[in-house]
């Protein structure tokens, strides 16, 4: 499906038009193939988008390429339609197509994909979850499971580095209190690239964000152990302060 605006009106008839999202490419591999005659209807604003579709049907491929059935694509992807619908309480005598369905409703499916691939541990690329998925719900859950931020790769797949986005100094890495900091969890090369970049230019172009944990938190990820936040909290030299992220990041 072509996204459109009509831009002008030629003296001849003719209308100018531009295309929009990433509809730029098939525009112009239509232009190639010499096809002009298109069909045109009213542009819905609710209907789900383009990139959303594509989103959808790489993390229904994805589902499927790992669980190595034996189903066509379209029974996966029916599977997971029932699935959802069951788990949100909807009707799933006739399932939603992701060619007509609402904006909104493509995006509640994207969010339930995304909890799936991470409970069933299903390998997937999270680069384009900005432009549908709640941001702060997916570090949570790559916290969560172990996963970069960035690319969701898995430990056993990936070298993954702990960043701190507070500063924890020199000295022996299990003496530091994780409670209270903002931090990820990043690829190795990813590492390096936000030492390179600063926080704030790193975030800007991968769209992700440092958390904060709580203290249950930090022990449920085995960041610390209560034993380790004991020997701090008894010793009377040590200081919990209120760690926040840098002024300029906001």
């Amino acid at each position: 499906m072509l996204n459109i605006r009509i831009v002008g009106k030629q003296s001849n008839g003719d209308f100018v038009v531009r295309p929009i999202d990433d509809s730029k490419e098939e525009l112009e591999l239509l232009v190639k193939q010499r096809k002009t005659l298109l069909t045109a209807q009213a542009f819905n604003p609710n209907k789900v988008t383009r990139p959303q579709q594509k989103i959808a049907h790489a993390l229904i491929r994805d589902v499927d390429s790992y669980t190595d059935n034996e189903w066509f694509l379209q029974n996966t992807e029916d599977d997971l339609k029932i699935k959802f619908c069951i788990d949100r309480g909807f009707s799933y005598e006739k399932l939603f197509s992701l060619s007509n369905c609402s904006k909104d409703l493509a995006t509640q499916f994207i969010s339930w994909l995304v909890e799936y691939c991470f409970h069933y541990d299903i390998p997937f690329d999270g680069k384009d979850l900005h432009l549908v998925h709640d941001m702060n719900r997916k570090m949570f859950l790559s916290a969560l499971h172990n996963r970069c931020f960035v690319t969701q790769a898995r430990r056993q797949d990936a070298v993954l580095h702990i960043h701190h986005v507070n500063a924890v100094g020199m000295g022996k890495r299990s003496k530091v209190d994780h409670r209270g900091r903002y931090y990820m969890i990043l690829r190795a090369e990813l590492h390096n690239e936000i030492h390179q970049l600063g926080y704030d230019e790193f975030c800007k172009k991968w769209h992700v964000g440092a958390i904060k944990l709580s203290d249950q938190q930090v022990l449920d990820f085995g960041l610390m152990s209560k034993k380790q936040m004991k020997e701090l909290d008894d010793n009377p030299d040590y200081e919990i302060k209120d760690w926040q992220l840098p002024e300029e990041v906001g």
